[in-house]
């Protein structure tokens, strides 16, 4: 149902097409009670109210913030003030928390200090329609996702809400609700689709240090940059795979010591991974189906084998659940850890150099970002806090000196810049450098050297008579009759040539395998 809907936010439309029908068009405003305690602040899955303050999230895309919205509808679930789903309270307000991945659920009253007001004209898919009623905040405010015009902008549109009884997918019609008491908002960490820009750091060459690299979108793909320099002081490798409606991620999938990507769908009922064992794109090497839709991907060498394999993250009760498998094989799991707030991310990394990978947390609240990291897979505690890096950045984890520790660091997308530390310990970075992920040079192709003594033009044998066009051949048709052998001695010419770019893998990959 999404595939249609997502390649066109892929490509920056505003009028999108129907990939599904809407349920129905709503003609009628109801209560919509919220979770929220005496005071109006919103009720949290420990069943406490929230601190005051924002709980922006991570940076996400518009199809991010679809695709998680279509999860709640496809899998029906109950409107509900006071339960949660996988850390979210499944109200209206929870529910746009969860598609917009805040940092905690927010609610009417406070949905506005995350988003930017934006004229009604100027929904984009992802945006929302925020109503808070002042003299009923609990059970006479609404907040609805828009996703998409049905005609011209400005008129009747598509939407996704949390309404009794569970979400809809439906048309907001001049008949329904009135517009005027609805305000657009933009969420102030949206990744505006022209502007993707995934941060991923990996060995591309196998000399044991990570280096930075970008993945962004071009036409229905992924454009891979990456570089080799420390500092981002080039592009070495830069080619066209996978899918741009299907996450990007890197790992080491066939245990040769370097890092190569991959991509993961976001829908369905588990995810699909479709990973490449090269840096020239194509067709995927190994496609696996492994790990409940509904819960967050990762990737990490779980057993230090050498060999990255698959997880998932829960967000359900107070701590994150991960489901870690050792294979690329797809069924169950091989480890189930509990680790992590579920109001923080989750990140993985070897943080004690023993090769194998463990989680770790990191929130996206106050003046910095806190690091919560164990290095244990079996009744896991936190054994490293540091507090490093800007919350508008993005947690970025890796080896960046070569001494086999994992260690944090941030890129922040809107000025391409890297911060990286060298150590489990709060501060300043070590390096500090900026990498937009530049397009690589072309790659020169040398001519043979000629040789010393001038070569005879290459003529044909004695035996055979001259080529001669045919006669009924239009104008600059090649000759017909036997082609010329060149000698060993002749030369290519001098002018140097160049590689031709790769092309783009195919969007309909093979099916997969479970």
């Amino acid at each position: 149902m999404l595939t249609g809907l997502l390649a066109a936010v892929a490509a920056g439309a505003l009028s999108l097409p129907a990939a599904a029908a809407p349920d129905d068009t709503d003609v009628v405003d109801v209560p919509r009670p919220q979770g929220v305690d005496a005071q109006g602040l919103p009720l949290q899955p420990d069943g406490l109210a929230a601190a005051p303050g924002t709980g922006l999230g991570r940076p996400i895309t518009r199809m991010q913030i679809l695709a998680r919205a279509a999860i709640w509808h496809e899998t029906h679930v109950g409107y509900s003030q006071l339960k949660f789903r996988k850390g979210w309270r499944t109200d209206c307000s929870g529910y746009v928390s969860m598609a917009w991945d805040l940092a905690r659920n927010h609610w009417t009253g406070d949905l506005h200090q995350v988003g930017e007001r934006i004229g009604f004209d100027e929904l984009r898919p992802g945006d929302m329609l925020l109503y808070h009623n002042r003299s009923r905040p609990r059970d006479g405010s609404h907040v609805v996702l828009f996703e998409r015009w049905v005609d011209e902008p400005g008129g009747d549109f598509v939407m996704y809400e949390q309404t009794p009884p569970s979400v809809k997918h439906r048309t907001w019609s001049s008949s329904g609700y009135s517009r005027s008491r609805y305000r657009a908002y933009r969420y102030q960490q949206v990744i505006e689709t022209e502007a993707v820009w995934y941060p991923v750091a990996g060995d591309w060459d196998g000399d044991g240090r990570l280096t930075p690299g970008v993945a962004v979108p071009e036409g229905e793909s992924w454009r891979w940059r990456l570089s080799n320099d420390p500092h981002g002081a080039a592009t070495d490798a830069d080619f066209l795979y996978g899918d741009v409606r299907k996450l990007p991620l890197v790992g080491d999938w066939d245990g040769d010591g370097r890092y190569t990507p991959g991509t993961v769908d976001l829908t369905g009922e588990h995810h699909d991974w479709y990973l490449s064992n090269s840096l020239t794109g194509g067709a995927p090497d190994v496609r696996v189906g492994y790990g409940d839709v509904e819960k967050q991907p990762v990737v990490g060498d779980w057993d230090g084998n050498g060999t990255f394999t698959p997880g998932v993250v829960d967000a359900e009760g107070d701590v994150r659940d991960w489901y870690l498998a050792n294979s690329l094989s797809g069924g169950e799991h091989d480890v189930h850890v509990g680790y992590g707030d579920v109001r923080k991310s989750p990140i993985v990394g070897d943080w004690n150099g023993d090769r194998v990978f463990t989680p770790g947390v990191v929130d996206f609240t106050g003046d910095h970002r806190d690091w919560h990291l164990t290095n244990r897979l079996d009744d896991p505690a936190t054994e490293v806090r540091v507090a490093f890096g800007g919350v508008d950045a993005t947690p970025v984890t890796g080896d960046w000196d070569g001494d086999g520790y994992f260690t944090p660091g941030v890129a922040d997308p809107a000025a391409r810049r890297w911060h990286l530390s060298n150590a489990l310990a709060s501060g300043v970075a070590d390096t500090v450098f900026t990498y937009p992920g530049m397009p690589a040079p072309p790659v020169l192709v040398p001519a043979p050297r000629p040789s010393d003594s001038p070569t005879p033009p290459v003529r044909p044998a004695p035996s055979s008579p001259p080529p001669v066009p045919s006669p009924s051949a239009p104008a600059g048709a090649l000759p017909t009759g036997p082609v010329p052998v060149p000698s060993p001695a002749a030369t290519a010419s001098p002018a140097p040539t160049f590689a031709p770019p790769p092309g783009a893998p195919p969007l309909d990959q093979p099916p997969v395998l479970h």
